[in-house]
């Protein structure tokens, strides 16, 4: 079974298409000894401080702030041993690095780092999750989170000193509440003021099911405006969270339903003026329908107007307007990610949409356009697709100025920069920095086959390049001389190292390239165009095999029958029968880089297994280098099971060498 299947079928690559762009975005990697990036921060110099979280060792866990400038330079780092994890960071007018996270005893800590990272003062320790962090035109700090915690400290006089249920210990099981809060600490650490914000009371429908059932209410979002008024956000199953007259929404649809079985939340905002005698200023739900979809309010930001934008996910019901911008063409009848814009005071709603996927961060730029970043979606046979975006919006919500759409991911850390404009950073490693000019834009490094971002590159890889303008606006397939691949299509290359590699399709969006089979060390990535060289990523190299499956365009398996034809759902293959698919992976077989694999039998060297969902071994019938393909493709023939699964697709995953690809499907017969 060695029929040649289209290599357009397997070349194409994961489409992933920007929308527009405006200034060029650098696409840097962060390298990942370095740990998983989570918390991103902007420095008023033109730093950026990335915080990260590093593998266990045997005795503790490790996080690590690391400094880069705006072109992605590693300038310095500390680590911070005894934190488990850090939320949220933000830069003082001084250049101190303000950080919120957890220790290991789990208390709430505030860390000072200095510009240099060279030491780290603790300035206050809280019994509660830190979620948020925001800061006066004093230096003062705010933060925000959640605490059960009956000994959370709170000031004298402040809004709410009462704290929550805790549990009855005579009970054999039971509950207790989750209030939010809001801490003002000096720039030295002082406690200045700090109040409990939430209520034990919920809504329940489900009798023995309702019992230990108390409101939660978690702090995930903070901002000073103008005036030095402090607006927190979040989610609440409490109906009894206290809510101000005339606002948007005074009562709370949330609380528990058994027939669910978990609770369902709506979103608040609620503005404090801690020095006023009237502390609350105005409190409001917001409401979508309620269902199971969890409300998710991620991220918040305070114009000079003192308007609050809110973005998240949630079911429908949430206000929203005519004339805003959408990141999909008309409504989204079932609710998802979401923008809205609240007016000053509670009242009312500005302006609010809905759109596919969800926003995980909003913040504002200096000309009074909304930041966003989060992801959307691309369905696949074998699962969803969720691809990380950044954008801009204008104040108004009625137009998207700005979008880039990246790495495969669920939204990226988000920054606004001192140059102005902003930056981003995914766990997977994935940094972008936007610059002050317009030009051609590499916004993604993947693997060809699973679509995956790239952290690290090995031999032979087929990789593919995503971006704006980085390729010609004809699209051209490869070129063929001698059996190998050309490195050039229309006067465009991608170099590695300063070599320019085989190329196997490029258009303006998109170019396919071949890792060069003796990659070592690191590697920087550029692409060469007829009026430039776009500077892209260092990226390390590794020795394990790429393993990635293959897909077509409908996002099944790229995969041929027993008889040699293509496999899909009009044509799927019997059940017990052999079927043939395609991975991106190292045969250990020697050809040229970017040369074809000659018809013939080249059985692959490293150990090739096929496992079902639950892990179990099938019969892989023969592995090797594919026969007519681009060396770097390995084709895979194993035999379905007997017993025909239901819904007419088996899902199953190729394990190379150790390595285990993503799951994908074939189409067969029910």
């Amino acid at each position: 079974m060695n029929t040649i299947l289209a290599p357009t079928l397997l070349l194409a690559g994961v489409g992933i298409v920007p929308v527009f762009a405006g200034n060029q975005i650098l696409l840097r990697n962060f390298n990942s000894s370095d740990g998983t990036p989570i918390v991103l921060a902007a420095g008023t110099s033109g730093q950026l401080y990335v915080a990260s979280e590093l593998l266990p060792t045997s005795t503790t866990q490790i996080t690590r702030v690391v400094e880069l400038d705006l072109n992605g330079v590693r300038l310095a780092s500390i680590d911070l041993p005894g934190m488990l994890y850090l939320n949220a960071a933000v830069v003082d007018s001084k250049g101190d690095l303000i950080v919120a996270g957890e220790n290991q005893t789990y208390q709430g800590i505030l860390l000072k780092i200095d510009p240099q990272l060279a030491n780290a003062t603790t300035l206050v320790s809280l019994p509660a999750t830190l979620s948020a962090i925001a800061l006066d035109g004093a230096g003062n700090i705010y933060v925000t989170g959640h605490t059960s915690s009956v000994s959370f400290p709170v000031t004298a006089g402040a809004y709410q000193t009462t704290p929550p249920y805790n549990g009855d210990p005579r009970l054999p099981t039971y509950g207790f509440a989750t209030y939010a809060f809001v801490t003002e600490v000096s720039p030295a650490g002082t406690l200045l003021y700090s109040t409990y914000f939430g209520s034990d009371a919920t809504a329940c429908n489900g009798g023995s099911f309702c019992i230990n059932k108390f409101g939660t209410t978690y702090g995930t979002a903070i901002a000073v405006d103008a005036s030095g008024g402090v607006v927190i956000a979040g989610t609440t199953t409490s109906n009894g969270l206290p809510t101000t007259a005339g606002v948007l929404a005074p009562t709370c649809v949330c609380g528990y339903n058994y027939s669910y079985g978990a609770g369902i939340d709506a979103g608040f905002i609620a503005k404090f003026q801690p020095s006023a005698s009237q502390q609350l200023q105005w409190s409001t739900f917001l409401n979508a329908t309620y269902s199971p979809m969890p409300l998710t309010l991620n991220g918040m930001a305070v114009d000079s107007a003192g308007n609050v934008i809110v973005g998240g996910s949630a079911d429908t019901g949430l206000p929203t307007t005519g004339g805003t911008f959408q990141l999909t063409a008309g409504s989204n009848p079932t609710g998802g990610g979401y923008l809205l814009k609240v007016n000053s005071t509670g009242t009312a709603a500005i302006w609010g949409t809905y759109f596919d996927g969800a926003l995980r961060a909003v913040l504002l730029d200096s000309v009074g356009r909304m930041v966003i970043g989060g992801y959307t979606g691309i369905a696949q046979v074998a699962g969803p697709v969720s691809l990380s975006f950044v954008g801009k919006v204008t104040g108004d919500g009625s137009t998207l100025s700005d979008f880039y759409q990246g790495p495969e991911g669920y939204g990226a850390a988000l920054a606004i920069t001192s140059t102005g404009g902003f930056a981003s950073v995914l766990p997977s490693g994935a940094l972008w920095i936007e610059t002050l000019s317009p030009g051609p834009s590499l916004l993604n490094v993947a693997n060809s086959a699973s679509g995956q971002y790239a952290d690290s590159i090995g031999p032979v890889e087929l990789i593919t390049l995503y971006g704006v303008g980085i390729g010609p606006q004809t699209s051209l397939d490869g070129q063929v001389k001698g059996g190998v691949y050309t490195s050039s299509l229309g006067g465009y290359q991608v170099l590695f190292n300063g070599v320019a590699v085989p190329l196997l399709y490029a258009d303006s969006g998109q170019i396919n390239a071949v890792v060069p089979g003796g990659i070592s060390g690191s590697t920087h990535i550029q692409v060469v165009t007829p009026t430039g060289t776009i500077d892209g990523p260092v990226v390390p190299t590794s020795n394990s095999p790429a393993t990635g499956i293959f897909q077509s365009p409908a996002g099944w398996a790229a995969a041929l029958n027993q008889d040699g034809s293509v496999n899909s759902p009009a044509n799927p293959a019997q059940s017990g029968s052999i079927v043939a698919v395609f991975v991106d992976a190292y045969s250990g077989q020697y050809f040229p880089d970017g040369g074809l694999v000659p018809i013939g039998i080249y059985d692959a060297t490293p150990t090739v297994w096929v496992l079902d969902p639950w892990y179990r071994s099938l019969e892989a019938v023969w592995a090797g280098a594919a026969p007519g393909i681009v060396n770097g493709v390995m084709q895979v023939n194993f035999r379905l099971p007997a017993t025909p699964p239901a819904g007419g697709g088996f899902a199953f995953a190729v394990l190379v060498g150790g390595v285990r690809s993503p799951q994908s499907m074939v189409a067969v017969t029910p």
